[in-house]
């Protein structure tokens, strides 16, 4: 699998992850075994391109200090690896299953964002220091505690569930919200190689180079300040197409917590307190 497809499958990992982990904890008994995509293939990273180092001519290689494309693509994962927190938001298909997430997260295991599955329904998901709150839609909430009542699902629509973020069940569903774990994920396989430097370009005001890997993947890199990467893209279905844009680079995780009147705590669940 090649440099860019694997990092792009490692976010729709992720985002997988967090939705089984997340319905594991609403379930109030759940046997559920997580069935996240598995990757068995070699950690050498083989490029879609042969003649590795491309055309840099009129290119943004300056930029880099005249670094090859293999260069550069290894430059911006460094950066990525050595950030403190981003936000990454995008749309992936990882074998039919369609996901969206646009999280915030940070190595201190703070996070603030939503992830959608189209299997499993969405929700929001914020955890600062040792407190935690969760979403789900209707969709979620059937999914993961099998609830069924219309008269229930309606009073739990759009409340958020809240509790310790050391206590279950929210133990569990706040486990993905580490950014060292996930890129634990983005880590596995070798340096890039079949690179090659394509166009100048702006990602959400920031400009960039584009490298291209073959004719499916590319990625977009900073070329100013780091060189963090700024977008993720793979369009080969076989591998999870989809596009995943990274910033707020170093930037504090939002710190907003919902009004005590959206709330539902752990208790009031248990107990059916929360219905009026």
């Amino acid at each position: 699998m090649s440099f860019i497809a694997r990092r792009t499958r490692a976010a729709a990992v992720a985002a997988a992850t967090a939705a089984v982990v997340t319905l594991a904890g609403c379930s109030s008994d759940s046997d559920d075994e997580e069935n996240t995509p598995t990757d068995n293939e070699s950690s050498a990273e083989k490029g879609g391109s042969e003649g590795s180092e491309g055309d840099e001519e009129g290119s943004d290689s300056d930029a880099f200090g005249g670094a090859s494309p293999d260069d550069v693509a290894d430059q911006a994962f460094d950066a990525l690896m050595g950030a403190e927190s981003l936000r990454l938001a995008g749309d992936i298909d990882q074998a039919g299953e369609q996901m969206s997430l646009d999280l915030h997260l940070s190595s201190a295991g703070d996070c603030a964002g939503s992830i959608s599955m189209s299997s499993q329904g969405s929700f929001e998901i914020i955890k600062l220091e040792n407190e935690a709150w969760l979403r789900p839609d209707t969709q979620f909430w059937e999914t993961a505690a099998g609830i069924d009542d219309p008269a229930i699902l309606g009073q739990l629509d759009g409340f958020f569930l809240y509790g310790p973020a050391d206590e279950p069940p929210m133990d569990s569903s706040v486990e993905s919200c580490n950014l060292d774990t996930f890129l634990e994920g983005m880590g596995q396989g070798g340096s890039a190689s079949g690179m090659t430097m394509g166009e100048a370009t702006e990602i959400d005001g920031v400009p960039g180079v584009t490298l291209h890997e073959g004719e499916d993947a590319s990625l977009v890199v900073a070329t100013e300040g780091e060189p963090f990467p700024l977008r993720f893209e793979n369009s080969d279905p076989a591998t999870g197409a989809g596009v995943i844009d990274f910033s707020a680079f170093n930037e504090p995780v939002p710190s907003d917590r919902p009004a005590d009147a959206e709330v539902i705590t752990i208790e009031d669940l248990q107990s059916g307190a929360f219905m009026s």
